[in-house]
């Protein structure tokens, strides 16, 4: 018969990089128990969980990205462009 299956029930937007780690480890049977029904405590080391922002206007553009009013830093001589010979 198999494990039961879990599942996110989104509000808006279906996007799995909403779901925080703790979430993630019970969706995919690392742990048994939900995070709601443990006093889960992140590491020191572990950041706030974000989503991924890529295709929104908070996405990551470096300095030199087109969709940036930054221009592109200049070369540093440790490149030569490839000429065909």
């Amino acid at each position: 018969m198999g494990v039961p299956r879990r599942f996110v029930t989104y509000q808006d937007l279906a996007d799995a990089s909403k779901v925080p780690a703790d979430w993630h480890g019970w969706l995919h049977h690392t742990v048994d128990t939900p995070p709601t029904k443990e006093d889960y405590q992140p590491k020191p080391w572990q950041k706030p969980h974000e989503m991924n922002m890529t295709g929104t206007s908070q996405a990551y553009r470096p300095d030199g990205s087109i969709l940036t009013p930054q221009s592109r830093p200049k070369a540093t001589g440790d490149y030569s462009a490839w000429r065909p010979e």
